[in-house]
């Protein structure tokens, strides 16, 4: 069932939903705050129009909490002027519309290509070489491209989803979460973003993990794992107190630079110690739950592809331009992992810092790990809000004189610190988020999506069943790496560690 606009409070007709939140109120009222974030992501305001009434049943009050969700999960708004999100004004909230009730976006392509290669590229390019090394590197590289094609294909489904349903009349359809909410009712809002929540969470842990491997490694395992990732904790507890997106903006440029100067220098290192003799794989069969899993993981980015679009000047124009880059981020994953796999042999470790030697081998690990850290509270942005928004029956409340927002912020940086304690494998973590949450939010929900909006009847035979067998692909995939994934995490982890053991005695 497809939800729809509530009624007005005197029941008098339908009105749209509200498209702020707490960040994007701030945003709108403080101009002075434009810069770096306003050149990468400058995307549109929603106009203000009426849909026509649809289906409200059973599910009203579940809708009506729901819908505060999605919010947090768009990229920031940047108002033309003071018109924000539109007004009472219909002049003015349709000046500049483009079809069906959708305001141009400002986004230039390079400023959009800009923000694709961000949200793709992160800590998951460090583990491919050790997924290539499982998998031989012609498998590893096909298994990438099969991924990264499917990938885009899934994400543009959505797009495609969302422009089928404004030209239905459905408005207000900013993200992913919106996009279930009008396919699925408020339960499908809920489940996509449930299933949001649990990935970014997951990346923070990862995030966490890696900085605890790669610190250990330049203390030469001096400093322990619970040390290193607790003390992390003090700080990131005051960085997700953040309630502008914008305030973290310093902090992004400085991850950003921080992570292209670490990658750049694996990427040279890897050239600098090929020692072994080792045979390089071209293809073993064995690794190749691993390597999809990771794979997948690297590439995920699904939450962010419907704001992208509605940020381009060019809507139209945006399937080629994410296709285009895609296949260039695609690309430089597979030359990132094939040559770490092939510089370091038998001996790649996940994440590949951890192989790093020489003098310049601890610079180029704090530089990844300043990257990494820095990009945690941006990662658990969209996560403390909805959580409060879920748990907190007073969450709307100033969040300077509101301590309980601030403790509970704190817990879910405690929780995800303490799962990472748990789970030393960086590698095998990967494997348990991508072939999980990632698989259900990058493939088996959009096509679903699809296959809701458009019917049997609206869609050509080929389209029906390439959907079809990526959702049966999707839920086989899902099931089989998830149990793999959840059975190694039980393991001992005896080989890693030698091999680390082995790496910090040179």
């Amino acid at each position: 069932m497809m939800s729809s606009t509530t009624e007005t409070a005197d029941g008098n007709g339908p009105s749209t939903r509200s498209t702020g939140s707490r960040e994007m109120a701030t945003l709108l009222k403080d101009e002075s705050t434009n810069g770096f974030v306003d050149m990468l992501v400058p995307t549109s305001p929603l106009v203000t129009t009426h849909a026509p009434r649809r289906f409200a049943g059973d599910d009203d009050l579940l809708e009506g909490e729901s819908r505060k969700i999605s919010d947090h999960f768009e990229m920031e708004d940047t108002a033309h002027g003071d018109g924000g999100y539109g007004s009472d004004d219909s002049d003015d909230s349709t000046r500049g519309s483009g079809a069906h009730g959708m305001a141009h976006g400002t986004a230039t392509r390079g400023q959009v290509a800009v923000n694709i290669f961000i949200s793709f590229v992160g800590a998951g390019l460090l583990g491919l070489p050790y997924a290539f090394s499982r998998s031989g590197w012609l498998l590893g590289t096909l298994s990438l491209l099969l991924v990264s094609a499917g990938n885009v294909y899934a994400m543009l489904l959505l797009v495609k989803c969302r422009k089928k349903l404004e030209r239905d009349g459905y408005i207000g359809i900013k993200g992913y979460g919106d996009l279930g909410r009008e396919v699925m009712g408020p339960r499908g809002e809920v489940l996509v973003n449930v299933c949001l929540v649990v990935s970014q969470a997951g990346f923070a842990t990862a995030y966490l993990i890696f900085i605890a491997a790669n610190v250990q490694s330049i203390t030469s395992g001096k400093a322990g794992r619970a040390l290193i990732i607790y003390a992390c904790v003090p700080i990131l507890a005051m960085l997700v107190q953040f309630r502008d997106m914008k305030k973290l903006s310093p902090f992004s440029l400085v991850a950003d630079v921080a992570n292209l100067m670490g990658l750049s220098c694996v990427i040279f290192q890897d050239f600098e110690y090929y020692t072994h003799s080792d045979s390089i794989k071209a293809v073993d069969f064995t690794g190749v739950v691993y390597v999809i899993s990771v794979c997948i993981y690297s590439l995920e980015g699904v939450g962010l592809i419907l704001p992208l679009e509605s940020s381009c000047a060019n809507r139209e124009g945006f399937p080629k331009l994410l296709k285009q880059v895609i296949l260039g981020i695609t690309l430089l994953m597979a030359f990132f992992g094939t040559c770490g796999y092939i510089a370091f042999g038998d001996d790649t470790i996940s994440p590949i810092s951890l192989n790093l030697q020489g003098e310049s081998a601890a610079f180029v690990q704090m530089a990844l790990c300043l990257a990494i850290y820095l990009t945690y509270p941006i990662m658990m942005f969209p996560v403390s809000d909805v959580l409060e928004n879920l748990f907190l029956s007073d969450a709307r409340k100033p969040p300077r004189s509101y301590c309980p927002s601030r403790t509970f912020r704190l817990t879910i940086v405690l929780m995800t610190a303490t799962i990472a304690y748990t789970i030393p494998n960086f590698g095998k973590f990967l494997e348990l988020v991508g072939a999980s949450i990632c698989t259900l939010l990058g493939f088996i929900l959009p096509c679903m999506f699809h296959i809701k909006v458009f019917g049997r009847s609206g869609m050509k035979i080929w389209e029906y069943f390439l959907d079809v067998c990526i959702m049966i692909f999707g839920v086989f995939f899902g099931a089989l790496g998830t149990v793999e994934a959840v059975m190694k995490l039980m393991e001992d982890d005896e080989v890693v560690t030698e091999m680390s053991k082995e790496m910090l005695e040179l």
